[in-house]
């Protein structure tokens, strides 16, 4: 008969020395080898097609693909991923492998649900509500960003007169398993926004010692009824903008 246990199922297994690495990885499959030129050390993880066309149009950026999976796009010194999967397994895979390639400070954006209403959010903490970051960390109920990479982004914003919020956001594995029970105990407790990838992100990067924000903004709402906006001009727009200011941010740092 099985002893069952909180997840993870062997216990104290975030204690416990990997059998390989993400550089073990890199070195086998002779990643580095691809890269032409310096390697950038700032990176900004995204998620939409249209955003990243629209970035290869506008910056012109250099392309290199590291593997079926993994395809960056340099500009200067800041490298731009697409996911081309989704939730947290897939994240934090990319996540450790761009950080064995030199990334040291990464702006994660992208579209997320949102708890409250539409509009832009800096993320200042996140609930850990998926399953990966149990694999690296012990088990507590938010993760959080690197709170000096954050505030100095909010700052930057702030000077562009961009109107957003700091927020929390929750973080799931399931997406048709947002149910209404939890939206409406997560709205009670103030929570801003929904999405898939944060909160393992966020854990991974400090146990990697290195720094990572998270900005979304909302495109549905997930109210007395779902309201999707997902594709309308003002989330494109927004998105665009913020993805602009992540970039010039980044080339002033």
């Amino acid at each position: 008969m099985l002893d069952y246990m909180t997840y993870p199922q062997f216990n104290g297994k975030h204690l416990e020395k990997a059998l390989f690495s993400p550089e073990d990885y890199i070195k086998w499959d002779k990643i580095s080898k691809r890269w032409n030129g310096r390697k950038p050390s700032r990176y900004i993880f995204i998620y939409s097609s249209k955003l990243l066309n629209r970035f290869k149009r506008k910056y012109k950026p250099k392309k290199i693909v590291l593997y079926n999976a993994v395809t960056v796009y340099q500009y200067k010194n800041i490298g731009v991923v697409r996911m081309t999967g989704i939730g947290a397994p897939h994240a934090a895979t990319i996540l450790e492998e761009i950080i064995a390639l030199g990334g040291k400070e990464i702006l994660n954006m992208g579209t997320a649900g949102g708890l409250a209403n539409f509009g832009t959010y800096l993320c200042d903490k996140a609930i850990r509500d998926e399953g990966t970051s149990y694999h690296y960390a012990p088990h507590e109920n938010f993760s959080y960003p690197n709170k000096a990479l954050t505030a100095s982004f909010g700052e930057f914003l702030k000077s562009k007169k961009i109107d957003f919020e700091f927020g929390a956001t929750w973080t799931i594995d399931a997406p048709y398993r947002e149910t209404k029970a939890e939206i409406n105990h997560y709205k009670k407790a103030g929570v801003k926004t929904v999405e898939m990838e944060t909160s393992a992100l966020f854990t991974i990067a400090k146990i990697r010692k290195v720094k990572l924000a998270a900005a979304f903004i909302v495109s549905d709402v997930l109210g007395k009824k779902w309201d999707p906006q997902f594709d309308t001009k003002k989330v494109n727009i927004d998105l665009n903008k913020i993805f602009d200011l992540g970039v010039e941010f980044l080339l002033k740092k």
